[in-house]
């Protein structure tokens, strides 16, 4: 994969039990269709659609940087996403950004009444708040070897409350 992560990163994934992280990857994995759904771009560095690049951050709105359980599901929506566009040695961080938001509802919605997610993309797209709506930003930063790339994410959410 083209994708790398830094070296903590890279500690702290190695650290997962192997059922953990075989179960954060599925996780990401059940996500490509959404993905695909809303096709981010691939990233690219001059002409090469197939960079190598070193994911710098990918943070999300009142939220810390993902623990490693979200950064392996976010990876492992990110390279089935690309292998279903055919190019899995290829970058999106659109996907990342994506991904980001995927996984932090998906995981609010397995411990108790998950947010609605009202509409996702990029916020030049996104439509006006409603009063019982906010936005949720993700970014997604790498570096190639051009410099670094960012790829902004937005989800308009809903609270739901318990009944």
């Amino acid at each position: 994969m083209s994708l790398g992560v830094s070296e903590g990163d890279t500690r702290a994934i190695e650290a997962l039990e192997p059922e953990v992280r075989i179960t954060a990857e599925a996780l990401g994995a059940s996500l490509a269709d959404r993905l695909v759904e809303l096709a981010p771009s691939l990233t690219r560095d001059g002409d090469d659609t197939s960079p190598s690049a070193r994911l710098v951050a990918l943070s999300l709105d009142r939220e810390r940087d993902p623990d490693p359980v979200s950064l392996v599901a976010c990876l492992g929506a990110h390279r089935a996403y690309l292998a279903r566009r055919g190019n899995p040695e290829g970058v999106s961080l659109g996907a990342l950004a994506l991904a980001r938001l995927l996984v932090w509802a998906t995981r609010a919605s397995m411990i108790g009444p998950a947010p609605e997610v009202v509409w996702l993309g990029p916020g030049a797209r996104r439509p006006a708040a409603g009063p019982d709506q906010y936005v949720i930003v993700a970014r997604a930063r790498a570096e190639v070897s051009s410099g670094q790339r960012e790829a902004v994410a937005e989800a308009l959410v809903r609270e739901r409350r318990p009944d």
